[in-house]
């Protein structure tokens, strides 16, 4: 068994080479010419499915396929034993170009789009928002967290390009694949966070059902590198190095989060408002650094910055004061 075969024991590389043959046997046949039997091939698993748009998407987006300064404006082409040469060196530039496209924005807008355009849906600064998909699937996105959704015949896919998502995925024959980083989710009736921080650090919560966590190799080719995770499971990993690990619980309980609601404890009040100020339309702000050090303990709805602040205070005896555009807390 090869390093690219799978736990399942399927070769994905020869998955690859068939996605790349079908993909260029398609593109040298007649417009509207019978595709029953690629159909045929791409229903015989989500692997072949897999490879085939991710084999598509690359050999479109080659510079060898499009217009540059360097290759010239693309033309028409309808010579079967162009494209069968073609083949081979588009395989090798799409290899060599692969490892600098795994985490850009070009490689991770897919090329899924099959019944629409991906539909881009973002949450504003200091607001969460709710949004419902076609296919029952419910996301909520946390304050300026920004997605890319599409949904096709064969997948639904979501990109997270920025923030934090809560995704509950309804049951659908099609696979529900999430992208993040350098790391892919599958699932189906499942609920769980992702969440992309600024610094590059990625990490999978599972809430419910079992999410699978994978990684790109090749274009094509997907390998499991974590187990399936469980309820209550989660993995981190960087968004530019896809080496999952597990991450323990800590003390504060987020699962509440789209609703508005943390609850903390012992957390130092720094890190409390650090998480109520991505809510606050004015920023709540420590006059004296030390009470930064003081220990919060209890469930706060931290989207409401004006309750938030006066709940602080009273815990420590402290004056909310507004002034200057802020909300300043210090000592009475």
């Amino acid at each position: 068994m090869s390093d690219l075969d799978g736990d399942d024991g399927v070769d994905r590389d020869a998955i690859e080479e068939q996605a790349i043959a079908w993909f260029m046997n398609l593109r040298a046949r007649e417009p509207g010419a019978d595709t029953s039997d690629l159909d045929a091939w791409l229903d015989q698993s989500a692997d072949h499915r897999r490879a085939y748009e991710r084999a598509r998407y690359h050999f479109e987006a080659s510079e060898i396929l499009k217009s540059s300064a360097r290759h010239g404006k693309k033309k028409p082409l309808h010579s079967r034993t162009f494209f069968l040469g073609l083949g081979i060196a588009a395989a090798l530039a799409l290899a060599i170009a692969l490892g600098a496209t795994f985490t850009s924005n070009q490689h991770l807008r897919t090329a899924i789009n099959e019944e629409a355009a991906p539909a881009r849906m973002r949450a504003p600064r200091h607001q969460i928002r709710a949004v419902a998909l076609a296919d029952g699937s419910d996301l909520t996105l946390d304050a300026a967290s920004q997605i890319e959704v599409a949904m096709t015949r064969r997948e639904r896919r979501i990109r997270l390009l920025e923030g934090k998502a809560r995704i509950a995925v309804s049951a659908d024959p099609r696979p529900f694949i999430v992208e993040a980083g350098s790391g892919e989710l599958t699932a189906n009736a499942a609920s769980f966070d992702v969440d992309m921080a600024a610094d590059g650090q990625i990490e999978v919560a599972v809430l419910s059902g079992e999410v699978e966590l994978r990684r790109l190799l090749r274009p094509a080719v997907l390998e499991r590198v974590a187990p399936k995770m469980q309820a209550g499971q989660s993995y981190g990993y960087l968004a530019s190095d896809f080496t999952p690990i597990a991450v323990g619980q800590d003390d504060t309980d987020r699962r509440d989060w789209p609703n508005g609601w943390t609850e903390y404890h012992s957390a130092p009040l720094s890190e409390v408002i650090a998480d109520a100020n991505r809510y606050a339309r004015q920023p709540i702000e420590l006059d004296e650094p030390p009470l930064g050090n003081l220990l919060v303990s209890g469930r706060f709805h931290i989207t409401d910055s004006d309750r938030f602040a006066e709940r602080i205070a009273s815990l420590f005896g402290l004056a909310a004061v507004h002034r200057q555009g802020a909300i300043h807390l210090r000592k009475r």
